[in-house]
C-alpha cells in the first residue's frame, strides 16, 4: 500500500432504451435461509439492448448500473453478450436488484 487513494473508475451517464424482463423466482430459491432474518430481497432480470445508441457503440458494459424511471439501480452480472456475436442485433446481460441497495 502506498497510502495514495485509488482513483475511481470515470462516471458517465448515458440515456440507454433497455428492456428489462424479471426472471423467475426459483432463480433466488438459495436465498431463504438469509431472508428468515432480514427483508432483504433479490430478483434476477434479463436486459436486452440495441448494440449502438444514436451511431455510437452502446456505453453498457460489466461495471455498468442501470437507473429505472423509478430510480431502482440493477447492476449487471457477468459479461455483457453480443447476440447474434457475428453481427450483433442487440446486447443481452443478466442483471440484479437488491431490495436494500436502494436508497430510501
Amino acid at each position: 500500500m502506498t497510502g495514495k487513494p485509488i482513483p475511481a473508475d470515470p462516471v458517465v451517464v448515458a440515456d440507454v432504451p433497455v428492456r428489462l424482463s424479471q426472471k423467475s423466482t426459483l432463480d433466488t430459491s438459495s436465498l431463504v435461509e438469509i431472508e428468515g432474518a432480514q427483508t432483504t430481497s433479490v430478483s434476477s432480470w434479463d436486459l436486452l439492448t440495441p448494440p449502438t445508441v444514436r451511431g455510437a457503440p452502446s456505453p453498457i458494459n460489466e461495471k455498468s448500473v442501470l437507473i429505472d424511471a423509478d430510480g431502482r439501480e440493477f447492476e449487471i452480472q457477468g459479461h455483457v453478450a453480443r447476440r447474434p456475436e457475428h453481427r450483433p442485433i442487440f446486447l443481452a446481460a443478466a442483471v440484479r436488484l437488491i431490495s436494500d441497495m436502494q436508497q430510501q
